[in-house]
């Protein structure tokens, strides 16, 4: 095991210092050819929200900062890179808001302010508890079927029919 930084328990502190993980500077850990390197490299990495075509938001609500990049998009290309990877960002279907209420984490577009983390043309899978939408070197139409397919079910026929007027896919 290779880490950049080990940050949580005393029990994480104590297993890191028998040894087992080894510290390396960021640029090495979070390096796209370095990962890689090896063989069948899996990716995985949460997420905030996709829109139809696959574009990835990791980092923001709006224009406010939730989280950073972090490696994510390093670790999704080494996973391309890799002989064998894969790569996979994970999703719920749905947010909660304070008051109760559900949206979907799938939308048409990205809402104002939020940025892209992972461009479409870097992902492979996207999952949600309602499967996993393969989208590696698929075209728009496949991509916007396969992204209606894994939201949650309350939001599918809002999504077809924004994707229809939007001209993203046809009857």
């Amino acid at each position: 095991m290779v880490a950049g930084f080990g940050l949580g328990s005393k029990e994480l502190y104590e297993f890191v210092g028998e040894g087992k993980v080894d510290l390396a500077p960021i640029n090495q850990v979070n390096n796209s050819y370095e990962v890689g390197k090896n063989d069948k490299f899996v990716s995985i990495n949460a997420c905030l929200m996709a829109d139809l075509t696959g574009q990835v938001c990791s980092e923001t609500l709006g224009h406010y900062m939730y989280s950073s990049t972090g490696g994510q998009l390093d670790y999704v290309k080494g996973a391309a890179i890799s002989n064998g990877g894969q790569s996979f960002l994970c999703l719920p279907s749905v947010n909660k808001n304070k008051d109760g209420q559900v949206s979907s984490t799938i939308t048409l577009n990205l809402p104002k302010g939020e940025i892209v983390t992972t461009p479409r043309s870097e992902v492979m899978y996207i999952v949600t508890e309602y499967g996993v939408a393969d989208l590696r070197n698929q075209p728009v139409r496949e991509r916007v079927k396969r992204m209606i397919a894994i939201a949650h079910p309350d939001f599918r026929e809002s999504l077809h029919e924004q994707a229809l007027e939007a001209g993203l896919i046809r009857e």
